[in-house]
């Protein structure tokens, strides 16, 4: 007995070494009901295991998809056949895997529309008679997919067709619906499935949305195929401005002697900022040149259904295995943008015999009066991170929804667990210590861990309700409005109308950014310093578009972490400076500039405008005082300088000691 009290004495007061991934760790209570139960260390290893492993997939960036979104089927009735879909592959093939990937949810929908029972047969015959089941969901029905692709394994399978077939949809009214937005067959790293035939029963066709053929168009709302490193900056790729909707752009590459080309994969071209950012041509036509003739002959060309859509996902054109030298893309109709027009690409992939034949060929471009070369197009990289194998992009899809399905079974167990050991071990400690005094101390610090999860919980539903609920509907206000005003522009309808709608949808767009921003201050997270200079990046790259801007870092403590308060109040500061150069300015320059002054923080902006606007006092012309500025300067007891040169701009200065910016140590 004296070795067990003495033990938790020293659990008690001696553990602070130990570290944990949960806040609830740093409290004594919450060491203690560790060190007697390892099952729940073993619950918290494993999430904690989880949580880092989920960190290098790939993520689920949805993109909205206007065109090719996907097939819809329906049963109206029992006694209709059960809806389906079969894919021809061309020839026979071994089967690795096989995804199937959910349409997207809109704005408005209830619930998903993926199959809830479905059975998945291969055949090497057309008619089936040779069939051989691969998945069969026969009772109860398949798990919520979360918008995240699902995989099934081919076992290397020798197959031509495979068919899908529905015994369960969803109840819309009194029929039974179902969806998908792609089914990817792989079959040796590659995705042959793509641009393959498709046959249906029961489908529903509507327009240029909803069709059969739009589950091999390589069209996902899943965003880009990236996963590997971060790409050092942004916009990456080629965003070609025009002046007129007739004016093309060239992008030609040279292989080293006649290849086959099967397919043709384009990226589109991101505007960072934008509420949808993907930018390719309208119309573009696809040519070839031989080595003997040397001349081009047209091998395709593609119109897009929805002119000025978002292009937010690659492009799939399949080249039937045509023979060529010489490839050019021509964007023969620019992308409107607003009273704008845009050709843009951030990647070409030219395939032959499942091998991208492009990687990192110069391409060359012509067009807008000048020619040049550039590897950029080429360099496997797309918008923010490299490209990858779109195989192993789905698994890495697939991979997050089963760990995040994992995390969130354990999350309750670990609550539970942990509240009841915690409870013990309070009870325990405080009879075994026999100190009355340390009985209100336990009691009071169990209500601050409970009131503090609490509020955690409330911050991560507001700002759950913020993303999802006013972020979907700022983006539905804005698509309307864009929609509405590209009709009225084709209809020739009142100019007054069309600028009114074209406000409406830069308001959305602008507040649905400020809300992320809002989201982001919410996160009960310690960002470092140099966290709070990228996102200070991001923040520029969107509002000072329109600028000759610099951002520079020269503090040797960006790894510091801030304390809530401080990122807040810092970024807040920021972000109004930044909104004032836009608002009254007038300047085409701008520089901020963040560094170490001895024991302080400093921060320097600075514009070339028109500076601030000066008013009287006492007799005497002063600088109009910046109220917002200063008040968030004294919160933070910091000092702001500002000088202002009527026509030369102005310049504020904030310095504030880094010890009231620094979170406080956790306990270990």
């Amino acid at each position: 007995m004296r070795a067990f009290i003495g033990k938790a004495l020293l659990a008690l007061f001696c553990l602070s070494g130990i570290a944990q991934a949960d806040t609830s760790m740093v409290n004594p209570i919450g060491r203690v009901a560790r060190l007697f139960n390892p099952r729940l260390v073993k619950v918290e290893e494993r999430i904690g295991f989880l949580s880092q492993q989920i960190i290098s997939l790939a993520t689920h960036e949805e993109q909205s998809l206007e065109w090719g979104a996907g097939s819809k089927g329906v049963r109206l009735s029992v006694s209709d056949p059960n809806p389906s879909l079969t894919v021809d592959l061309g020839k026979e093939l071994p089967i690795d895997a096989l995804f199937l990937v959910p349409l997207q949810q809109l704005s408005g929908e209830r619930g998903s529309l993926f199959p809830r029972a479905f059975r998945i047969e291969l055949a090497s015959r057309e008619d089936f008679s040779d069939s051989r089941l691969l998945y069969e969901q026969k009772e109860g029905a398949f798990p919520e997919t979360g918008g995240k692709p699902v995989r099934f394994d081919g076992q290397g399978a020798i197959a031509r067709y495979v068919r899908l077939t529905v015994t369960r949809g969803n109840l819309k009214g009194g029929s039974e619906v179902f969806g998908l937005s792609e089914l990817v067959v792989i079959s040796e790293g590659y995705p042959v499935s793509f641009g393959a035939a498709v046959t249906a029963v029961g489908a529903l066709h509507v327009g240029e949305q909803w069709y059969p053929e739009a589950v091999t168009d390589a069209r996902m709302p899943l965003g880009v195929w990236q996963g590997g490193k971060w790409v050092e900056g942004q916009n990456h790729g080629e965003l070609t401005e025009v002046a007129t909707a007739d004016e093309q752009v060239v992008w030609e590459i040279g292989f080293d002697e006649i290849r086959t080309l099967d397919s043709l994969i384009l990226f589109p071209c991101d505007i960072s900022g934008a509420l949808e950012a993907g930018v390719l041509s309208d119309r573009i036509e696809i040519q070839g040149a031989d080595e003997e003739s040397g001349a081009f002959r047209t091998l395709a060309t593609w119109a897009s259904p929805v002119k000025g859509a978002n292009h937010g996902v690659p492009f799939f054109l399949n080249l039937g295995g045509v023979r060529a030298k010489r490839i050019r893309v021509i964007g023969a109709e620019p992308s409107r943008v607003g009273d704008r027009f845009f050709h843009g690409l951030s990647e070409i992939q030219v395939w032959s015999d499942r091998c991208n034949i492009s990687e990192g060929l110069s391409v060359r471009r012509a067009g807008t009066g000048s020619s040049t070369e550039t590897g950029l197009l080429t360099d496997g990289s797309a918008w923010t991170r490299e490209i990858i194998p779109v195989g192993s992009w789905l698994n890495q899809l697939h991979e997050r929804w089963r760990v995040e399905r994992e995390i969130e079974a354990l999350q309750p167990m670990r609550s539970q667990m942990a509240a009841e050991s915690e409870l013990n071990a309070t009870w325990g400690s405080a009879m075994m210590l026999g100190l009355t005094f340390l009985i209100p101390v336990f009691v009071v610090e169990r209500r601050r861990l409970i009131s503090r999860n609490q509020i955690d919980e409330l911050r991560k539903r507001i700002a759950s309700d913020l993303h999802d609920d006013i972020g979907s509907n700022l983006g539905s206000i804005s698509m309307i409005a864009r929609t509405a005003r590209k009709d009225l522009v084709r209809l020739q309808g009142p100019e007054a109308v069309a600028e009114d709608l074209g406000e409406v949808e830069s308001i959305a767009r602008e507040s649905s950014l400020a809300m992320r921003d809002i989201v982001w201050l919410l996160e009960r997270k310690q960002d470092s310093i140099g966290e709070l200079v990228q996102r200070m990046r991001e923040t520029a790259g969107r509002l000072l578009r329109e600028f000759e801007y610099t951002i520079e870092c020269e503090s040797s403590k960006t790894a510091a972490k801030l304390s809530l308060d401080a990122k807040r109040h810092l970024f807040l500061y920021y972000k109004e400076a930044v909104h004032n150069i836009l608002k009254h300015s007038k300047a085409t320059k701008v520089f901020i500039r963040l560094w170490d002054e001895g024991e302080m923080l400093a921060l320097e902006i600075m514009d070339n405008g028109q500076g601030l606007p000066r008013v009287v006092e006492n007799g005497n012309e002063i600088t109009k005082p910046l109220r917002k500025l200063d008040e968030r300067a004294r919160v933070m007891d910091g000092e702001l300088s500002v000088c202002s040169v009527p026509g030369r701009g102005t310049r504020t200065l904030l310095t504030v000691k880094r010890s009231l910016l620094i979170a406080a140590p956790s306990m270990k």
